[in-house]
């Protein structure tokens, strides 16, 4: 009698221990699912040091000068830039430069003032710009590299559009709905530990 007792109350310990492992691991693999479709969403603003995926390139005398930004489409809003001077004769980067950034939009000829790109301080090899776009449209970014030889001048063009308003909706719509799914964990958690009790 007392050996049945005990192989019973194993089983009960077993079944509930099983529930218990399925529920975490459904709940981690839930997070994880919900984590990656953030990720996918914010591909174009995660990366190391800001940095940038894709470089436009223009050579200017024995200069590289390359320019880009996050997100690779920029849109109305801030808009990271980032730059590099690569010496062509060295292949090395050039890092003791003054660079003033410049952007102007071609059709109704909104000026950004002047603005001097600092070295990042994770890359000092990298020259980096936060903007604010207020207006969408193309614009004409221009930068002026000063060195001690003189002065270098490159120009790109970038489409700045209209952000895209179904994103944060559906950001908010799955943070909701994790938030539902996590309260129904913890209400069926506490169910069962006052079962337990």
């Amino acid at each position: 009698m007392e050996n049945e007792i005990i192989i019973f109350s194993l089983t009960i310990t077993n079944k509930w221990v099983k529930y218990r492992v399925r529920n975490l691991l459904q709940s981690i693999l839930g997070l994880c699912a919900v984590l990656s479709f953030f990720g996918c969403l914010q591909a174009d603003v995660l990366h190391a040091n800001g940095s940038v995926k894709v470089y436009e390139k223009r050579f200017i005398g024995s200069y590289e000068i390359g320019l880009g930004t996050v997100p690779t489409s920029p849109a109305v809003g801030v808009t990271h830039f980032a730059m590099y001077v690569k010496d062509l004769n060295t292949g090395f980067m050039v890092n003791d430069v003054d660079v003033v950034f410049m952007a102007t939009e071609n059709d109704f000829g909104t000026e950004i003032n002047p603005i001097s790109m600092k070295n990042s301080l994770l890359d000092p090899d990298y020259y980096e710009v936060d903007l604010n776009f207020e207006d969408e449209g193309n614009w004409t970014v221009r930068l002026v590299v000063n060195m001690e030889e003189g002065s270098h001048e490159a120009n790109y063009q970038v489409f700045v559009r209209k952000p895209n308003p179904i994103v944060p909706i559906l950001t908010a719509g799955v943070l909701f709905l994790f938030l539902v799914i996590l309260g129904l964990s913890a209400r069926a958690w506490v169910r069962e530990y006052r079962k337990k009790k």
